[in-house]
């Protein structure tokens, strides 16, 4: 077994998990990011020498199947000590054993994660407050079990290891192999690698996993890695009909989840959705469209990105899904709120048109309100109505000088300059030459800037009442802001537009802020520092403060019936749908909403799921969970390390007046081909794992099976029960209560699981034929499994040594026989 079995059968299909066994166990392996490679040599090649110990040894070859077994004890723990309890993910339970096993000297050294500047490393260490600094990191793929190795090698007695279950059966082979006694504290298969599919035995990546609409990231990256562009577009399609757009105007949070975060710049996955959606637009001669559906009649209101994706995934249930849409063109505000220098009309009518031909009816100029009612549609046949129309008003401030003329709300600005040639004209004719000022700290503000500056203005100010680290707008919009030449003024409020003569704003009275404790937003309030008031020349004032729903067509389309809560449409958080039954909605419209696209999409289609078992009576909630990843719930922690981008297609310094088209530039073919090369296609091994509860360990922790704040604990062995009650009888730790239930079913899940074949060494194969086949002499086996005599011999001589096999040797025999060893 060479290393290049390893290689082609482990690392280069993505089932390397980055324990960092194989680099412990040979000297002439080393790990490069997250994979394993040849320092110089592998003996079998160079010098003949069979080994295998990198592939023998690796924890997804010898995988063992799940064997139930019966816990020692389980309990539900937390720690007393309020210092772990402020860092740890859960009850605090690992944290607080290692520091007490190592303070009274039963640990001399344990090998654990521990968060660098957000990179997971494995330490290996004997000081408390190392244990205490690494409480709540997230477990990825950090070389746990090559450290291990390296402690192995100074002369400790006492060595403990924290990983999870992969790694735990790692370690066991390594004591087997060494004879060392380690103890082993597992964790339940970890949130950081685990998710609703992977826990359902489905390969799900971690990109796939931070992606609000489940798209495989993965595999697409695979297909473009192959130049297969088509596959890729029609893989995204699966789980969201607006690829093209998300290629331009997407988060991307699954690149927040990419494996090679910190370690190496994450895969710029956009970019490559966005160079797939390119390709596929020029390699499109026509569209195919599909036969009308005959099914169920559906309604949507509202053609944004929840209203198409609704309509489109309803298409292809075999639904009649028609849009209503009030406007004269289809998009919403993907057409009319977001600038061309954003996304290009060419990407969105490409998504447009694929979900046309799905058989999807579209009606613009067609508004669901007063005269055309809810009422008046189930007259006309249609069974159910999804509602997506988005956040079309703005908000203004509530000072002096709002009604002046040229001060404009941020999405009313923006609309004006895409509406059309013509008032694009008179908002450029307001805009140049001017002095422009935004007040606002998200994308629409950043938006609202940049159009500014493209329609003439002599200078654009941002104003915001916070500090740049607490702006709601992305890094990369930001960067853009500043590389246009657009001035910020952070912790500045307007309290008065001040007008000249004609009735135009012309100057505008600020004062000065400084941060408080933090508010219901989780962010340090803004307060007023006295006496700090001062004023600013201003020609046009955008506020770009937020934005609502427009409720009034609506409510007098469903007879005010529609629940609300704080200007956003109450909806169940799993079915998506509202307190009147049939009628559904997503997007920015309802409470709790990201306001992004990716994350409309995600609702939708789960909308889409529930309009299809509401039409068919079946349990709308059966077998779903709310799935946290679709809402926000406060400021989200956006990670520091970015993708690589592609050049700009123009220098930084132009003039950007009137010029609307990208400066972003975009792969090409071999650019996008080498950057999928640098996926590590993770999360093959998660899905075919079938150890949740880390069952090789001593003692295993996790949060399935306690409220929260506690962890769940369960000794498998009787050395792991005893460090658990005599910390308990010491007083470490509160007693919760526990849930079996839930920790079975959970175990229950992944045990059920099918695992993965590997190829059998021919060690394993003579091993395996002469247990099934009885006593055999080398001849025999050669002639049976195909292989060279002399390749049989040396196995099988091996395995004699290694007690696995007997071996007869008679006067009578012409060569030896070998059987299996009987217990």
């Amino acid at each position: 077994m060479s290393f290049q079995m390893l290689k082609s059968k482990i690392i280069d299909v993505g089932l390397c998990q980055g324990c960092g066994l194989c680099e412990g166990l040979c000297k002439h392996i080393k790990f490069e990011g997250f994979k394993p490679e040849l320092k110089d040599y592998c003996v079998l090649d160079r010098e003949g020498v069979e080994c295998g110990k990198c592939y023998n040894s690796c924890p997804q070859v010898i995988q063992k199947k799940f064997e139930p077994r019966i816990p020692k004890g389980i309990y539900s723990l937390r720690t007393k000590d309020p210092e772990i309890q402020k860092n740890a993910s859960s009850g605090g339970f690992v944290t607080t054993i290692v520091k007490k096993l190592l303070e009274k000297n039963e640990l001399t050294n344990v090998v654990l994660v521990q968060n660098d500047n957000e990179i997971p490393r494995a330490i290996s260490t004997s000081k408390v407050e190392d244990v205490i600094q690494s409480a709540g990191s997230i477990y990825g793929r950090p070389n746990v079990l090559s450290k291990l190795i390296q402690t192995l090698e100074n002369p400790l007695e006492k060595i403990g290891i924290v990983g999870v279950p992969c790694e735990m059966r790692g370690v066991s082979n390594i004591q087997n192999l060494l004879n060392k006694d380690i103890l082993k504290i597992g964790l339940f298969c970890n949130a950081g690698m685990r998710s609703f599919k992977t826990d359902q035995g489905i390969m799900c990546s971690p990109c796939c996993s931070g992606c609000p609409a489940d798209v495989d990231a993965r595999g697409y990256i695979d297909l473009i890695r192959q130049s297969k562009f088509k596959d890729a577009m029609d893989l995204i399609r699966k789980n969201n009909p607006l690829p093209s757009v998300c290629g331009q105007i997407c988060t991307n949070e699954c690149e927040h989840n990419c494996t090679l975060m910190g370690v190496e710049s994450p895969i710029a996955i956009r970019e490559l959705k966005k160079n797939a959606a390119n390709w596929e637009i020029n390699n499109t001669t026509k569209y195919d469209k599909s036969s009308k559906n005959k099914g169920e009649k559906i309604a949507i209101i509202g053609s944004g990105a929840s209203g198409l994706t609704a309509a489109y995934f309803l298409a292809k249930m075999g639904y009649s899904p028609t849009i209503f849409e009030k406007s004269s063109r289809i998009g919403g505000m993907l057409r009319y709120g977001v600038p061309e220098f954003r996304l290009t009309q060419e990407f969105l009518e490409h998504d447009i048109q694929v979900i046309k031909n799905a058989g999807v009816e579209i009606l613009t100029n067609t508004t669901i309100g007063s005269k055309l009612t809810i009422s008046d549609l189930k007259k006309e046949g249609y069974k159910a109505f999804f509602v997506g129309i988005g956040l079309q008003n703005g908000f203004s401030m509530s000072i002096e000088g709002n009604d002046l003329k040229n001060v404009f709300e941020g999405v009313d600005f923006l609309k004006m300059v895409k509406k059309s040639e013509e008032s694009k004209k008179i908002m450029s004719n307001l805009v140049k030459d001017k002095i422009v000022g935004v007040v606002g700290g998200g994308d629409v503000a950043m938006d609202s800037a940049r159009t500014a500056v493209r329609l003439g203005a002599k200078k654009v100010i941002i104003l915001y009442r916070r500090s740049e680290d607490q702006m709601p707008a992305s890094d990369e919009e930001i960067e853009m802001v500043k590389r246009e030449n657009i001035e910020f003024k952070f912790l500045t409020n307007p309290v008065c537009i001040i007008g000249d003569e004609n009735g135009c704003c012309s100057e505008l009275e600020c004062v000065e802020m400084d941060l408080g404790k933090p508010d219901s937003s989780g962010r340090p309030q803004p307060i007023v520092i006295e006496n700090s008031e001062f004023k600013l020349n201003i020609d046009v004032l955008i506020q770009a403060i937020g934005q609502t729903v427009d409720f009034s067509e609506l409510d007098a389309a469903t007879d005010n019936k529609l629940q609300k809560d704080r200007g956003r449409l109450v909806v169940n958080e799993i079915t998506f749908e509202s307190n009147v039954p049939g009628i559904f909605a997503a997007g920015d419209m309802i409470q709790n909403s990201k306001g992004v696209v990716i994350s409309a999409v995600a609702q939708a289609k789960e909308a889409a799921l529930s309009i299809d078992r509401y039409l068919k009576g079946k349990d709308l909630e059966k077998g779903r969970v709310k799935q946290s990843k679709l809402f926000s719930y406060g400021p989200k922690r956006i990670p520091k390390f970015r993708a690589p981008k592609p050049e700009h297609q123009e220098p930084v310094s132009e003039d950007f007046l009137n010029n609307f088209k990208q400066i972003e530039g975009m792969f090409n073919e071999e650019r996008a081909i080498s950057e999928a090369q640098r996926c590590l296609n993770c999360n093959n091994y998660c899905s075919h794992c079938q150890d949740f509860p880390a069952s090789h360990a001593d003692l295993a922790a996790g949060d399935i099976g306690s409220k929260k704040g506690y962890t769940t604990v369960i000794a498998w062995t009787e050395k792991g029960k005893e460090i658990v009650e005599t910390a308990i009888k010491k007083g470490l730790f509160e007693i919760g209560s526990i849930n079996e239930e839930k920790i079975q079913s959970a175990i229950n899940i992944k045990s059920k699981r099918e695992l993965l074949r590997f190829e059998t060494t021919p060690r394993q194969k003579i091993l395996d034929y002469v247990n099934l086949e009885g006593p055999l002499t080398i001849t025999k086996i050669s002639e049976n499994l195909a292989m060279e005599p002399k390749k049989v011999r040396y196995e099988a001589l091996r395995l004699v040594q290694q007690q696995k096999l007997n071996m007869k040797i008679a006067p009578a025999l012409e060569e030896p026989v070998f059987s299996a060893i009987c217990d």
